[in-house]
This record gives C-alpha cells, structure tokens and sequence, in this order.
C-alpha cells in the first residue's frame, strides 16, 4: 500500500520540482493546490479545493473536472465549482459529439473565444442561458495516458496567457496525481471488500476478479494455482472471458516461458500477445479480443508462489508501475485469503474427523 501511495507522491514531487524553477507570485498558488491534494483522501473535497484556488486565481465564473467513463465514451462529472445544477444536469458529455473534447484528450489545451457559437462544443444554448462565453480546458494525464480534462469558464469573451495556460496545466497535472492516489486508496478498499465478501472460496474470488477488472478498467482477469506436482496452472477462478476460452487447454508451465518468470516472483507484461513466442494460445486469445496481458505472481506470507494472476486488456497497454504495483497487491492480499481459506477447510475436514471419531467411541463406551 506504501509503496503505491509512494509512486503517485512522486509524481506530484516531480511537478512540484518543475514548478520551483517558475518565479512569480503564482508559486504560492501551487503550495495552495499541493496542500488541498494532501490534506485530504477524500476525492471529492480534494477536487472542489483545486476547482477552487483556479477560479480565484484565473478570476473564472467556474470550472469542472470530467473524467473517462471505463470504455472510454463519456466524460462524467466529479467536480464542479460556480456553475448551476441546471447547468450540470444539462446531459451527458459524449466524447463521439464534442470535437473540443476530443481534441482535449489527445493532449491539446484548447481554449474557445465563445462557445456559445462554437461548432465542437457540446450545449451551446444551454451555456448561453447559463451566461457562459470564454472557456480554457486542458487534459487529465497520468503518464501520459488521458483520464479526463479540467474546464475553465468565463462569463465574457476572454484570451488566455501562455503563463494562465501553463498554470491550469500544472494544476491538471496535480490534479491527475490526486485522481490517481485516491482511487489507488478506494480500488484497494473496495478489494478488501470483495475479499470479507463470503466464506465460500469460489465466490469470494470471482468477487475479487470482478472489483479487479472494474478498477483497472480492463476486459478480464483470471487466478490459476500450481498443482500439488508444480507442473500445471490450473484454473481456479475467472471473470469476463468466454467458456471457449477458458476451455481452450491446459496451461503446462514447461511450455509457458512467461508463466515460468510469473512463478520465479517477477511480473510480466505482455504488450501484444499476438507477437510474444511466449504466450500460450495466442490464436485462442485474438478470437477472445485479447491485446495486452499482465501477470503477476500469487505469493503467500512466506514468499512461496502458489499460482498466477494475470489482467487482461482488449486494447494495446503497457501497464505502467502503478498498475503493477496495485495488481501486485490484489495478488498479494488473494494469495494470503486462499491459503486462510484452504487452512479454514483443512481444519473443517479435521473437526469433521474429530466428530466422527468421538461419535464411534461413545457409540463404543455405550456398547460396553
């Protein structure tokens, strides 16, 4: 958990070195903004706080933060300060209707004269009733992968400055860092969830594959556990693939190069399985709709791996520290409820020896 927390604080670090080298009287707006990102793990609170030191610094009527729905097709809102609930509640975002948008998330901070006749912009009508004219919006990156985009709005026809530009930017950059260490903080937590969520093996995993795929925003995930001689994964739990896939044949670790560096404790990350020698079933896989695939290993409280885990993506993705790190976790945190459960059955099974045993020898006593 430490360690995830650690890789979204050095991303905050590193724009906060960036900055230092910036002189004016905006550095002090940018402690403001690193104070409200640490002060608290709420993620709504946190947002309003930034939403908050842009509109008074920029003098803006308002601003809102959207982010990716998790097929990347909608722009919901998490965020909003100075704007009416008529106004938010106007309609979704789509991202296939807003030309400003898409143009946003591909890394461009786009800023419009007057949307209120702006032919990319989503509701012009309903922004002219709510008295909205100029707009600066920019994208929410982490690591260069957009999640979602900040909006800046002004109640007049207003130009931007290459310093006000370079200022939101930095702001959506912290405000990416913040997006990410809370939901690291709350994926985790729902994880947790998933694992308290039943008694029953079976269940309880399929629960976890299911809040896994959910916060990692891939197509599946799947939990395979070594046999008794070493020499086969087997397939103990799946969520969102096919019963064609999963029956597609058994996994030997001898023909699996990849699972063999899994089993030795290191993850691995598959960026094109249709390209990787490695990778067993690769035709099975693109008939699954599988790109990219992340494996990591199911290690119990004494090192020992026991099986793998492994994430799979329909689209192309490199699966960048943080994602290692946080399915690592989930691995884990899985690992160590398999063997509690296999513990809470071997001692079920030994009860249920016992009770039969003392059964015999009163039945025994009685006789006698």
């Amino acid at each position: 958990m430490a360690s995830l927390v650690g890789g979204a604080w050095d991303g905050e670090r590193g724009v906060m070195m960036a900055m230092e080298e910036k002189t004016g009287p905006s550095m002090e707006v940018f402690y403001r903004v690193a104070h409200a990102i640490n002060a608290s793990l709420n993620l709504e609170e946190t947002l309003q706080a930034i939403l908050q030191v842009v509109t008074e610094h920029l003098g803006a009527r308002g601003a809102l933060i959207r982010l990716l729905d998790a097929d990347a097709q909608e722009l919901r809102l998490v965020a909003s300060i100075g704007l009416s609930a008529r106004y938010l509640g106007k309609g979704s975002v789509l991202l296939s209707e807003s030309e400003v948008d898409q143009r946003v998330l591909a890394g461009e901070a786009v800023w419009v004269a007057d949307v209120t006749c702006e032919p990319g912009f989503q509701y012009p009508e309903e922004a002219r009733q709510e008295g909205l004219c100029g707009m600066l919006a920019v994208p929410l990156q982490v690591r260069g992968r957009p999640i979602g985009l900040l909006r800046v709005y002004c109640g007049e026809a207003r130009a931007f400055t290459e310093e006000e530009k370079l200022f939101l930017q930095a702001v959506a950059d912290l405000g990416a860092v913040a997006i990410e260490k809370a939901q690291l903080h709350q994926g985790l937590f729902r994880i947790a969830e998933a694992l308290n969520s039943s008694l029953d093996l079976k269940t309880m995993l399929a629960n976890v594959l299911q809040a896994t795929v959910n916060e990692m925003r891939i197509k599946a995930a799947s939990i395979r556990l070594l046999g008794p001689r070493g020499k086969r994964l087997h397939l103990i739990a799946a969520y969102g693939l096919s019963p064609a896939y999963l029956s597609k044949g058994e996994v030997r670790v001898e023909a699996s190069p990849i699972d063999q560096k899994v089993l030795t404790g290191e993850p691995v990350v598959l960026f094109d399985v249709a390209t990787e020698p490695g990778f067993q079933y690769p035709e099975e896989a693109a008939r699954e709709g599988i790109r990219s695939v992340l494996a990591v290993p199911l290690r119990r409280r004494d090192g020992k791996v026991i099986g793998v885990m492994r994430a799979y993506s329909a689209q192309p993705r490199r699966f960048g520290p943080v994602a290692k790190e946080f399915l690592l976790s989930v691995a884990d945190l899985t690992a160590v409820a398999i063997e509690n459960a296999q513990l809470h059955a071997a001692l079920q099974a030994r009860y249920e020896d016992l009770k039969s045993d003392l059964t015999e020898w009163y039945r025994f006593l009685a006789i006698g």
